[in-house]
């Protein structure tokens, strides 16, 4: 049997649920980098390959590029959206690439899916030069009316410290994240100096239709 947190059996699907948002964050986490040459660029978690893909004129303009990710499946969506883009598997937590080898990380709602998140931060910190940069995003705590219907529903149907179960499986550090100034710290207690911290509004006008599909991808 497969494992039902794996990312494989929804790669298919991904890009329309999630490419819309994510592509947005990127977008303004490019703004925030300074445009840069000739540097080597890492993106962990790249699943599809939407971070690589939106920053086009960094990716084009790196001389290597690659993007990391625990799911073979969405590595060739990555590998298709991205000609330059050289992809491999691998965990955060356990980076196989030499210290001091990337100018850039960038790591977009990643750390949120990663048990050891301090470790994962470590091994980016190892991996970057000493003048490197690291990009990371993580989500606030939702705010529509879909989200807490659909949790009043779930908690209903399988009670809530199940439920609650099922989130720490697949997202254990989500609400901690969520909050102000955690991911900051986070960064800061990893070793790194949080120079630029910005907030992105990402809408989210579903159809109930939508909302469930990105439930049931989720």
């Amino acid at each position: 049997m497969s494992d039902w947190r794996s990312y494989d059996g929804i790669a298919d699907r991904y890009d329309g649920v999630w490419f819309a948002r994510f592509e947005a964050v990127a977008r303004h986490m490019g703004e925030l980098l300074p445009p840069r040459a000739n540097d080597n660029v890492l993106d962990i978690g790249t699943g599809t390959g939407i971070v690589p893909a939106t920053l086009g004129d960094m990716t084009q303009a790196s001389r290597l590029a690659v993007g990391c990710d625990r799911s073979a499946a969405m590595l060739l969506r990555a590998r298709a959206r991205v000609a330059q883009l050289r992809v491999l598997v691998a965990d955060a937590t356990a980076l196989p690439f030499q210290s001091e080898s990337f100018d850039l990380a960038t790591a977009s709602f990643v750390l949120s899916h990663v048990r050891d998140y301090l470790r994962a931060l470590a091994e980016a910190l190892r991996i970057l030069k000493p003048s490197g940069l690291l990009a990371v995003s993580s989500w606030a705590p939702p705010s529509d009316p879909y989200s807490s219907a659909w949790n009043e529903c779930l908690a209903e149907a399988i009670s809530k410290p199940e439920a609650e179960r099922a989130m720490a499986e697949v997202a254990p550090w989500e609400g901690h994240f969520s909050q102000e100034g955690h991911l900051e710290s986070a960064l800061s207690q990893a070793g790194f100096s949080v120079v630029c911290s910005d907030a992105v509004k990402v809408e989210s006008a579903f159809t109930v239709e939508q909302f469930l599909e990105d439930r049931e991808l989720s």
